[in-house]
């Protein structure tokens, strides 16, 4: 059986991710937290207390780019290493854990990449989903494992609502994702063959009061009832949804 192992530095994705997993009875076997950030502390070490009350077996490791994490995983020996809200990872790391490496995206790739792409989506034409994708050297541009819309309900909703709504189904379809792999069934991945603009933070705040205002019109249920089909692929193994995500409940920010 394949042998998962997730690394986060325990912020509001990486929370979720767990909670997900736990909530749906799916076993990590290790989980890595990152408590590398010396420049901020007392941060860290809060996150490390919560982690390790809450979490059993997990394992605190260094930063991102330091060798003490790539000493960690090559003990570990994993099949497959999942991230948690981790950023961009350094190329090599990558090369370094030479297993496959998944990120999950509150969006449809290939074309919303980068930052604020729930309010993108809605401004773009393009449906509210997720997507499940190998991690290469670029942002968002790994081979699509797993892709599929998100349903949506008609009528107003906040851009906030949508966005954490999104954080939950794309964690969803991590879980999927890995159920998958535990089975064999989790496919290599298809190639992002075109490249589409990466969205910055910067300029998603300037964007963020028009596309407010496209959620609050009702725009997301638009685009779920127009598109729903044509673009959902992936493992067998990944359960289709058929229903609005029920709970965005988790506070707090990244």
């Amino acid at each position: 059986m394949a042998r998962i192992v997730l690394i986060t530095p325990g912020g509001f994705r990486g929370r979720l991710l767990l909670d997900r997993f736990r909530r749906r009875g799916v076993p990590l076997d290790a989980v890595v937290f990152l408590a590398g950030d010396w420049e901020r502390p007392w941060p860290t070490l809060r996150r490390t207390l919560h982690f390790h009350r809450r979490w059993r077996g997990i394992r605190t490791s260094g930063g991102l780019a330091g060798a003490r994490l790539r000493r960690d995983l090559v003990r570990l020996a994993p099949d497959c290493v999942l991230l948690g809200g981790c950023g961009l990872l350094p190329a090599e790391l990558i090369d370094a854990v030479a297993v496959p490496v998944l990120n999950t995206h509150p969006a449809l790739l290939p074309w919303m990449r980068g930052s604020g792409v729930v309010g993108y989506s809605l401004a773009e034409g393009i449906p509210l989903g997720a997507t499940v994708h190998r991690v290469d050297a670029g942002i968002d541009t790994g081979a699509i494992v797993v892709r599929r819309p998100m349903p949506v309900p008609s009528g107003p909703l906040s851009l906030w609502y949508l966005e954490r709504a999104a954080d939950v189904f794309a964690a969803d379809l991590m879980v999927d994702a890995v159920v998958g792999l535990r089975r064999g069934e989790l496919p290599a991945g298809v190639p992002q063959a075109a490249r589409f603009p990466l969205h910055t933070l910067a300029g998603a705040a300037a964007a963020r009061p028009a596309h407010e205002a496209l959620a609050r019109a009702g725009r997301a249920g638009e685009l779920w009832r127009q598109n729903e089909a044509p673009i959902a692929f992936g493992s067998p193994a990944v359960r289709a949804s058929s229903s609005w995500v029920p709970s965005v409940s988790m506070a707090g920010g990244t």
